[in-house]
């Protein structure tokens, strides 16, 4: 991985795609790989704090860092987890009046600016940072677009669950253009997946036909350890280190270290060659 870890935004415009899953699948195999992996939640359902956090009564949050009041520091609301390498910074019911969808009531004050910088430091002592949005393009999503890397759009194999990431992508690509040149479109990953299922199977096909080489190959499957794992707070990689839900989560996140990577290139090769200034040949 690079020196400083990459920023990933889980987003789309529609529930149920598995954006919360994909962090974790993230934290989990990072942290049986004795990595570290900061996992931001900023969807008032606090899905992701429940399971890493339960019962978590801390009276702040991520809430704070859109505070413009105040510049908090980040570092001061992140909290360690049971699992060793995997921290997390928590939503809180105060989240709830930031979910705002309206872009007029929060340019006044540049809030969709809020996180911008503010994982600067942290990106040093983790090897992922995991941004996981609401689903919808509010308040909290577009400030995690502005500041994160790269973009994951969760998504099902069926026409309903593809819905919005139309949006998603030309916010991503707005974003880059106006706020983050860094954000990059990281891929489209196939969730909840049912193998049994004949028109998922020709729904992915044609996913990975309109999509490209923008598709993960990597799908995840609907399985049951990943339900358990979830259900019962416990990491799929190391609580069942050998079954098929290990194994996609390991193939996933290889994946993804692979795209990251490449994107790495493809952007380092498209910097302008500066060429050195000629000395005046001596009289």
């Amino acid at each position: 991985m690079a020196d400083a870890a990459p920023v990933l935004v889980s987003l789309n415009h529609k529930g149920g795609t598995g954006k919360t899953h994909v962090a974790y699948l993230v934290a989990s195999v990072a942290h049986a790989r004795g990595q570290r992996c900061l996992l931001v939640d900023l969807d008032q359902q606090a899905n992701l704090t429940s399971s890493f956090l339960p019962g978590h009564t801390s009276p702040t949050g991520v809430e704070r860092l859109f505070d413009p009041s105040q510049e908090p520091s980040a570092e001061g609301l992140v909290h360690a987890t049971p699992y060793d390498g995997i921290d997390l910074i928590p939503a809180t019911p105060l989240l709830a009046p930031l979910d705002l969808s309206d872009q007029s009531a929060w340019q006044a004050h540049d809030l969709h600016l809020s996180l911008r910088g503010v994982f600067g430091e942290l990106r040093s002592r983790y090897d992922y940072v995991v941004l996981d949005c609401p689903p919808r393009l509010s308040l909290t999503s577009y400030a995690a677009l502005c500041a994160g890397s790269h973009l994951l759009v969760p998504l099902e194999a069926a026409d309903w669950g593809a819905r919005g990431t139309q949006a998603v992508v030309a916010t991503q690509r707005l974003v880059t253009r106006r706020h983050n040149p860094e954000l990059q479109l990281l891929g489209y990953v196939v969730s909840r997946f049912k193998r049994t299922r004949s028109y998922q199977q020709e729904y992915l096909a044609a996913l990975r036909g309109a999509f490209g080489r923008d598709a993960f190959w990597t799908v995840i499957p609907d399985l049951a350890e990943f339900e358990k794992a979830v259900t019962d707070r416990r990491l799929v990689s190391t609580s069942y280190p050998d079954s098929d839900a290990a194994h996609t989560a390991n193939t996933f996140l290889a994946e993804l270290d692979s795209r990251v990577e490449r994107l790495a290139r493809q952007r380092q090769n498209r910097r302008p060659e500066v060429v050195p200034e000629r000395r005046a040949a001596a009289v």
